[in-house]
């Protein structure tokens, strides 16, 4: 379990939606938040906007590239619901500026990543492409100038891959691993750095439900104190 020797808490927050129990306060407490590719404060994901990393896609076309609308919804219409494209395309002109960066993670450091997890004593590699959450994760492993928490990762292999905005059936589709990514590469990868004291991924084990629920897995992972009573405190 993460022993913390940092005064920064950041933490690594992906895009999966809680809808029942309260997260904002929690989140905000931490020092920096780094938030992804079509991230969304202000959805019970804390109001912070923290900074942004986008996978080389999203960068190039939301950023570098500055597509219209119709541009954008031609090319994402397949995963993102049109509306959520839209209203979402509307918040980043207005808010882009808020954040307190934007830039492109780069993923292609699978190599890189894979000889820390050799160092380490991890018996799991990334076999595919890391996702820019995860590329995240490593970089600032690397640095090791922080606290990292994760929240928003799956650690259930049951457990669909589903954010807002999703179009219906993407997250089926996620999960039959048709993509760069290897999805249960990474459940393994962040369950591994958890238990064994680089990462906190505690508040990935908590259940959208109104009272206080973590679950098990097959990881055996077990939430840390300092998680546990920002939950409680919360309730």
């Amino acid at each position: 379990m993460l022993e913390a020797k940092n005064e920064k808490k950041v933490l690594i927050l992906g895009n999966k939606q809680y809808y029942n129990f309260k997260l904002d306060k929690i989140i905000d407490s931490f020092d920096i938040i780094y938030r992804f590719n079509l991230a969304y404060p202000g959805k019970n994901n804390g109001t912070k906007f923290g900074k942004l990393a986008m996978c080389s896609h999203v960068y190039e076309n939301f950023v570098k590239n500055n597509l219209s609308e119709e541009e954008i919804i031609h090319k994402y219409k397949n995963d993102c619901e049109v509306d959520f494209l839209k209203e979402w395309y509307s918040f980043f002109l207005q808010n882009k500026k808020n954040f307190d960066e934007i830039f492109y993670e780069k993923e292609n450091n699978s190599g890189k990543w894979n000889e820390m997890l050799k160092d380490y004593g991890s018996p799991h590699r990334f076999t595919k492409v890391p996702s820019t959450g995860y590329s995240t994760i490593f970089r600032l492993l690397l640095n090791n100038d922080s606290d990292l928490y994760v929240s928003g990762f799956t650690l259930y292999e049951q457990e669909q891959r589903g954010t807002l905005g999703d179009s219906s059936g993407l997250a089926n589709r996620r999960a039959k691993e048709g993509n760069c990514h290897s999805f249960s590469d990474e459940r393994n990868i962040l369950a591994w750095l958890h238990n064994n004291g680089k990462v906190d991924a505690s508040l990935c084990m908590l259940v959208d439900s109104e009272e206080l629920n973590l679950k098990k897995n097959v990881h055996n992972t077990q939430a840390s104190e300092y998680i546990i009573k920002l939950l409680q405190e919360e309730k």
